[in-house]
């Protein structure tokens, strides 16, 4: 199954790049459609496998983004960028989940948890990357991005056992239920 996803990724890579269409798209609706017609066993069989080639191919991002941090242009934007930085994390979801809780059936451990925790990631880079590159965007935007991602990463990652053990406490979910929902 992971080899056929790998496969399925790369042809409809290369069919969008033929085709002059958006690539990251393009894989993405395949996701979703391969989804659908999935079953839920295919894909929870291949999750410690997608969960080693994701560590494979996500970490060295992280060490090469950390490598590349631009403290000089961090140093000149001040503390503005971490306010951004801040302001990203607190505004990009939570208002919406909590605005959603009703429409959504969640409760208020959910949608707090689900809020919170969803960090802007590498992919954030790239996309920033591509953006900067077209629109000839000058190197603050660049770092401030960067910054985005750097606070993101270290603010869910110190919060992330204290926010599972609480969300966890609140739910009263327990790791053998969870397990056995399939989750």
């Amino acid at each position: 199954m992971l080899l056929f996803t790998v496969l399925l990724a790369l042809l409809v890579l290369g069919v969008s790049g033929v085709l002059h269409l958006d690539g990251v798209l393009a894989a993405f609706v395949a996701g979703l459609v391969f989804n659908l017609t999935s079953t839920g066993a295919e894909r929870t069989a291949e999750v410690e496998i997608d969960e080693a080639v994701n560590r494979f191919a996500v970490l060295p991002m992280f060490v090469l983004l950390g490598a590349t941090i631009p403290w000089t242009v961090w140093g000149e934007l001040g503390w503005a960028a971490i306010v951004l930085a801040l302001a990203v994390l607190l505004l990009r979801r939570l208002p919406v989940l909590l605005l959603l809780k009703r429409p959504l059936n969640l409760g208020w451990p959910d949608a707090l948890y689900l809020g919170w925790f969803g960090p802007v990631g590498v992919s954030a880079v790239f996309y920033l990357t591509l953006e900067a590159e077209e629109l000839g965007l000058p190197e603050t935007v660049m770092a401030a991005g960067i910054m985005i991602v750097v606070v993101s990463t270290v603010a869910h990652g110190v919060t992330s056992s204290a926010g599972r053990l609480l969300y966890r406490r609140l739910t009263g979910e327990t790791t053998t239920r969870r397990s056995a929902s399939g989750g």
